[in-house]
């Protein structure tokens, strides 16, 4: 019996993976999002190759005093954008304030995704010329066309993080464990950032990384 382990059969033998017969041309086996916190409860799926993948998204950013309220970036309009973040957003809770479309349609560093995807990774260096606690939000809010009504965003993930009373010191951004990771096409991504304390100057520079289903 040992002899016909799957392991010991020639390639001549063994049978093609789930669904093989019926998928199209040019797909990939992968497994979907799936529901679970663990993240392991997704089904098997025939994925057209075009749509698997990587896209590194690029976030930076910086204030001159930084706020107890979370700050997002400047207006493309503003000669600071799309760098300067000292917009208040009046809260420094991300559920509990609100954003216009007239505004976050027009953050100079918020990013448009083109695919259905989820956020694995963001990975970075902040700097703070103070040794207080700084807490990056990486957001995304899902527009919804011809309206106005302002928006909650949610808070992919928050990572905050303790200053090195230096700007020439940087701080370590390595997030893999992501609280809220996935994404619709047409979602706006962009990035907060609040202190504990205000007054610091931050600088920022991340990239959140996203894989396709």
């Amino acid at each position: 019996m040992a002899a016909n382990e799957h392991k010991n059969l020639s390639d001549i033998n063994r049978h093609n993976p789930k669904g093989f017969e019926p998928a199209t041309n040019d797909t990939v086996l992968s497994k979907d999002g799936g529901t679970s916190p663990t993240l392991t409860d997704g089904n098997l799926v025939w994925q057209d190759k075009s749509l698997m993948g990587v896209t590194n998204y690029k976030m930076q950013g910086y204030t001159d005093a930084g706020l107890t309220n979370y700050a997002y970036g400047e207006d493309i309009k503003d000669n600071k954008s799309p760098f300067v973040m000292d917009v208040d957003f009046g809260s420094s809770s991300v559920n509990l304030g609100t954003i216009t479309p007239a505004n976050f349609f027009r953050i100079g560093q918020a990013c448009v995704v083109n695919q259905i995807s989820s956020v694995t990774s963001i990975n970075g260096w902040l700097t703070c010329d103070s040794a207080n606690t700084v807490t990056v939000a990486v957001c995304k809010i899902t527009p919804v066309g011809g309206v106005i009504t302002a928006v909650t965003p949610v808070a992919i993930d928050e990572i905050a993080l303790t200053g090195l009373s230096s700007n020439g010191k940087g701080v370590r951004i390595n997030e893999t464990t992501i609280t809220t990771p996935a994404l619709a096409v047409g979602d706006i991504i962009f990035i907060m950032i609040k202190e504990s304390v205000a007054g610091s100057e931050i600088y920022l520079n991340l990239n959140v990384q996203t894989t396709t289903f």
